[in-house]
């Protein structure tokens, strides 16, 4: 096999990203005449971590252009919107076997990107105004980079680093020099310089200080090469935090106090809060990259329009109702709104058609910081806060 383990869009499109079980449903529905009216909801009953308060629903327009030219009627959240357990934040109405085969795809699109989303919105809380950057798609399967970034980056981060990542963003990579620059050349110092010389001046100054295990010292060869050109320091260890003081100290007594400290390796939100007052910048990788996926189930709800559901799970197509201050209530769908109260589920296809604009880049980014800054603060808590779960209201 001489081609990369990876599915084509085509195949996903077709149907073929799914699992055997449900060929074997289309076929016993088949050989019964069978294809009735159903409406399928998708939602969690909880998050991966106990911690979680909130989730960051992503993977919307994925959706939509799978389900689009199918013929079936979608409602969802918006693209970065907020939700709680139980809350559907899809729902799809059509004959069952139109669309039965798709549902592997449409959980792996919400699942992973919303796990991703909700890791990186956390970061950002924990990171409050300072800069975060994703520096985690080498963890992941390299089909997935574009993913990972628009993920990191909509959800609340300053920057991504992998270049294919961020072209699908249409946004400029982030990132100076490994430790093998430094390692090749032999010389810190003399890589510093040779750093200088030959990258684009546009590109940030910014020397990475732990080769050798000596971050302080690290850190004045950084400065004595290249003085005031140096923009920042980075320390790709949390176990070199504490010397962080250190080095701003050094920094100061020779009358730079602007040389910015980046922390990165090993870092997620519980780090971020930790070391928040040491660094002035954190570069997050592994733990939002490869975050866990938020366990999304889609069920039907209604057949033929019969309230119906697995044990264990509401009959009826649902509508969220939001008031402000993230008061929700799930009533059933065509229950009139509670007063001060909007619908989260929206249209999205109508008959097939798309009737939903694809938002910019930058519009999803905003909104998901909004989304995130108009959260109590007892939803905002890093570790030890309550998972939020919305009152029922039929």
């Amino acid at each position: 096999m001489k081609e990369f383990l990876i599915a084509k869009p085509e195949e996903i499109k077709s149907g073929l990203n799914t699992d055997a079980y449900f060929l074997r449903t289309e076929e016993v529905l088949e050989g019964m005449g069978k294809n009735p009216d159903v409406v399928m909801e998708l939602f969690t009953k909880s998050f991966p971590d106990e911690n979680y308060q909130f989730g960051v629903v992503l993977g919307i327009y994925e959706v939509a252009k799978l389900l689009e030219g199918l013929p079936v009627d979608v409602y969802a959240m918006d693209e970065g919107e907020i939700f709680f357990p139980y809350e559907p934040v899809l729902q799809i109405r059509g004959k069952y076997k139109d669309f039965a085969r798709y549902e592997t795809t449409i959980l792996g699109f919400i699942s992973f990107m919303s796990g991703i989303g909700t890791k990186s919105a956390r970061v950002r809380i924990a990171a409050k105004d300072k800069k975060i950057y994703s520096f985690g798609t080498r963890r992941q399967h390299p089909f997935l980079s574009p993913v990972v970034e628009y993920c990191t980056y909509v959800s609340g981060f300053d920057g991504v680093s992998n270049v294919l990542g961020a072209k699908y963003i249409f946004k400029t990579p982030v990132g100076t020099m490994p430790h093998a620059l430094i390692l090749i050349i032999g010389d810190e110092k003399e890589a510093f310089l040779a750093f200088d010389q030959y990258v684009d001046p546009k590109v940030p100054r910014i020397a990475l200080v732990d080769t050798y295990g000596a971050p302080t010292i690290g850190a004045i060869n950084a400065l004595e090469a290249l003085k005031e050109k140096l923009s920042g320091v980075r320390i790709d260890s949390k176990d070199y935090a504490y010397l962080i003081k250190d080095i701003k100290w050094e920094f100061v007594r020779r009358g730079f106090s602007n040389v910015q400290i980046f922390l990165s390796g090993g870092l997620d939100e519980y780090e971020v809060e930790r070391f928040y007052d040491y660094a002035d910048a954190f570069g997050v990788g592994t733990r939002v990259a490869n975050a866990p996926v938020i366990d999304f189930a889609l069920k039907i709800v209604e057949v033929d329009g019969n309230p119906v559901a697995k044990v264990g799970n509401m009959p009826g197509a649902k509508q969220v109702q939001r008031g402000n201050g993230y008061s929700d209530t799930i009533r059933l769908f065509n229950s009139e709104l509670l007063p001060g109260k909007r619908p989260l589920l929206k249209p999205l296809i109508r008959e097939g058609q798309i009737v939903r604009d694809f938002e910019e880049i930058d519009s999803i980014r905003k909104r998901v910081l909004n989304n995130i800054n108009s959260l109590p603060e007892n939803l905002k808590l890093i570790k030890g806060g309550k998972t939020y779960i919305p009152e029922f209201l039929p």
